[in-house]
């Protein structure tokens, strides 16, 4: 199945799911493919991803599925907490035929380490604040790896809750792009934090 249909598969299955159980606010499709899918893989301006993916707080999928698609060569896990979501995501994948997947029913705490290794790259949209999510997936970060954090515009002017105090720790590097999504349907920024 080409990687199109694959990714309009997605957001089909995942606005049936979304009937009975609440996977997204986001249900037309103009913004599904916007805010879901083209959102997600404006990932790939952080390309290449090598090694392990690890997608936390996967939700619906996104971004995990839609760069699973994208990138048929990478390992991905998808990390979730709640296990009707779960069972949506292994559906997911397994409709689609992505073998370069798999789901994860945990939650990521930080006095508690769960057995999942460390990963190159770790992506999140929108689940944490900065500081906290770092704070969480440190453990999980490869040795020259690094996070990804999406998130759309704050309300008003200046940082969202828990940025302020928020800094990377000593040997990392960082950089952030914003982007402009089609249809004025908002904005983005990606924030990456390089470790070692």
């Amino acid at each position: 199945m080409p990687a199109v249909e694959k990714l309009v598969d997605h957001a089909r299955e995942m606005l049936r799911w979304n009937r009975s159980i609440r996977l997204t606010a986001i249900t037309e499709p103009a913004e599904v493919a916007v805010k879901h899918i083209l959102d997600s893989l404006l990932l790939l301006r952080f390309t290449p991803f090598p090694g392990r993916i690890l997608d936390f707080g996967s939700g619906a999928g996104y971004p995990g599925i839609p760069l699973a698609v994208a990138l048929p060569g990478s390992r991905f896990l998808l990390l979730e907490s709640s296990g009707k979501k779960c069972a949506f995501l292994s559906h997911t994948l397994r409709k689609l035929s992505l073998a370069n997947a798999e789901v994860v029913q945990a939650r990521l705490e930080t006095n508690r380490r769960l057995p999942i290794g460390r990963f190159e790259h770790i992506v999140t949209r929108a689940t944490l604040p900065a500081g906290e999510a770092v704070t969480v997936l440190l453990p999980y970060t490869a040795a020259a790896g690094r996070i990804l954090l999406m998130r759309g515009p704050g309300k008003g002017k200046g940082k969202s809750p828990g940025e302020e105090d928020f800094s990377p720790p000593k040997d990392a590097r960082e950089r952030t792009i914003r982007f402009e999504l089609p249809l004025r349907m908002g904005s983005r920024e990606i924030r990456e934090i390089r470790i070692g």
